[in-house]
């Protein structure tokens, strides 16, 4: 992410690094690549919830369970989530030192999850909305983000009404996750200018990431997002 200062790692794993749910060995060697410790990892629970936790060094190693939301103001410690069509939003607060990792799929932005990550940071660190970062990952775009009125619904009334994001074609509808997200960040304070988002689409790209959408395995096979700060 371009936004962030030199002293934010942020990853995110590819096909070719293997799948990440399962897998503590191919984990590791993604770790080792970017030059972490695999000791200093803390690992959201995933249950597609909307609760964002504070988390410290007592948690290293850990699996923080029913979240899907990880923030810390911690140095040398490092926020993992994984991923497999849903969207990975980096967080950062330069001036407060505090970053931040959410596993952005619907069922976790009908909760408002970004606003309960945000309001955790102005809460417990006093940061200013306009002066965090947000990055947001590779995941599916719209072009094949196919939903139903239903979850419109649940989506748009609930965080707020964006008909830009809805595109109907050919008696289908498909949502903009990734403008939805930007949207909803800036109705809690974040600057246009401060947001940053990846035009990569998981399902598109089949030879560099997994996309449950498009392969519908089994077992989910994803990717890992991470970040940390020096």
């Amino acid at each position: 992410m371009i936004l962030f200062p030199n002293n934010i790692i942020i990853g995110f794993s590819e096909k070719k690094d293997g799948p990440m749910k399962f897998s503590l060995r191919n984990r590791e060697k993604f770790f080792k690549k970017l030059g972490v410790d695999k000791n200093l990892i803390i690992r959201a629970g995933l249950i597609h919830g909307s609760r964002a936790v504070l988390v410290s060094k007592k948690e290293t190693g850990q699996i923080i369970k029913k979240t899907d939301g990880l923030i810390t103001n911690e140095k040398n410690l490092f926020l993992t989530i994984t991923t497999a069509d849903c969207l990975p939003i980096f967080i950062c607060d330069p001036k407060k030192e505090i970053i931040g990792l959410i596993h952005g799929g619907w069922r976790s932005l009908a909760g408002d999850i970004l606003k309960k990550a945000i309001d955790k940071m102005i809460n417990n660190f006093k940061s200013n909305p306009a002066q965090i970062l947000i990055g947001i990952g590779p995941g599916i775009s719209q072009c094949h983000f196919e939903v139903k009125k239903d979850l419109v619904q649940k989506l748009c009334d609930r965080i707020i009404f964006a008909p830009k994001v809805i595109l109907r074609k050919d008696n289908k509808i498909f949502l903009d996750l990734k403008e939805l997200v930007k949207l909803r960040l800036m109705k809690l304070g974040i600057k246009e200018r401060n947001i940053e988002i990846s035009p990569e689409c998981t399902f598109c790209l089949k030879n560099k990431y997994f996309s449950y959408r498009r392969e519908k395995p089994g077992k989910i096979k994803t990717m890992l997002a991470i970040i940390g700060q020096k």
